[in-house]
């Protein structure tokens, strides 16, 4: 039941017009999570949360009176994008309301969409557009998980930690927490996988420095120290997923007797590269073999009419 206060505020959020518009535009269907479908309301059976309600009130509460809650899965806060956030919150209002638990009387505990509440601080807002909900400890950190994993809104490494606690403190399997996503199994895995990764490592991804499909690459080699110094070589080069996902194949498996040094491990994977582009521009695929700067180049065809077309691209009259 609401407060006094809330519905004051409801009333009365004509005042404040960047809020007003986020309030009447949020008076629609949020309770159910884009995505989700039946999935989510399979996971939450049983905990009332209302999640297929059709619509839900939306109240005025003032951003003091909330607090963020313990455990949340989103650690990090990129200090750029939040001033973004803050600036298009001033102009717009907060669009999508966040949601909070009645803890007591002006004391709410917020369980979806810290970076908006976090930004309407930043923006100077005095009260925020929110949908109240009664729910115990158990309830606000799984709706808390299940929201920022849907919405994207968490880094690599904080949705591996999101599913680790939807797996240890809800026993939910690989296979229940990958159908409630839309996820793979594999995907839930792969990702999962991730917390296995040196210290250092985690920092580059935390940081964006190195992508999800970089990480899931350095899995592959078996030693920390390994990891470490392929992410090193990594980021000193520049290579994008697929140039790391083939250095990595060649540090596991040189092309050579000896093992190779890192600069014929380079040259290699630019003559992959390179052969790649080649394939792609031709629609065909193309072989490219390279020693000391020294090479030869094969370009396969099926007909005459494929080689008509292949000459034509090369710009070649006969």
């Amino acid at each position: 039941m609401p407060t006094a206060k809330e519905t004051r505020s409801k009333k009365t959020s004509n005042s404040n017009k960047a809020n007003t518009t986020s309030v009447e535009k949020s008076k629609t269907s949020t309770g159910r999570a884009k995505g989700l479908g039946r999935g989510l309301s399979a996971l939450l059976e049983g905990h009332e949360l209302n999640l297929e309600a059709e619509k839900e009130a939306v109240y005025q509460i003032d951003i003091d009176d909330i607090s963020p809650m313990e455990n949340q899965p989103r650690k990090i806060f990129d200090d750029d994008k939040m001033q973004e956030l803050a600036e298009s919150i001033k102009e717009n209002g907060i669009i999508q309301p966040i949601i909070v638990h009645k803890r007591g009387l002006n004391d709410y505990v917020l369980v979806a969409g810290e970076r908006r509440w976090r930004a309407g601080r930043l923006a100077g807002l005095r009260e925020v557009p929110a949908i109240v909900r009664t729910l115990d400890k158990e309830k606000q950190l799984k709706q808390a998980l299940i929201e920022n994993i849907q919405r994207e809104n968490l880094n690599p490494l904080e949705e591996a930690t999101a599913y680790q606690q939807l797996l240890d403190e809800y026993g939910l399997t690989q296979e229940e927490v990958a159908k409630v996503l839309g996820k793979s199994r594999s995907a839930v895995a792969n990702t999962l996988r991730l917390k296995r990764l040196p210290v250092e490592i985690q920092d580059f991804i935390n940081g964006g420095s190195l992508s999800e499909g970089h990480a899931r690459a350095l899995l592959a080699l078996p030693e920390a120290i390994q990891q470490i110094e392929a992410a090193d070589h990594i980021l000193d080069k520049g290579l994008n997923v697929r140039q790391t996902e083939e250095y990595i194949r060649l540090l596991l498996n040189p092309p050579t007797k000896n093992t190779a040094r890192p600069k014929d491990v380079q040259a290699e994977i630019s003559v992959r590269d390179l052969e790649l582009k080649l394939s792609r521009s031709l629609g065909t695929k193309v072989r490219l073999s390279d020693k000391n700067g020294k090479g030869l180049i094969k370009i396969p065809y099926k007909n005459l009419d494929e080689l008509d077309r292949i000459l034509e691209l090369l710009n070649v009259r006969v």
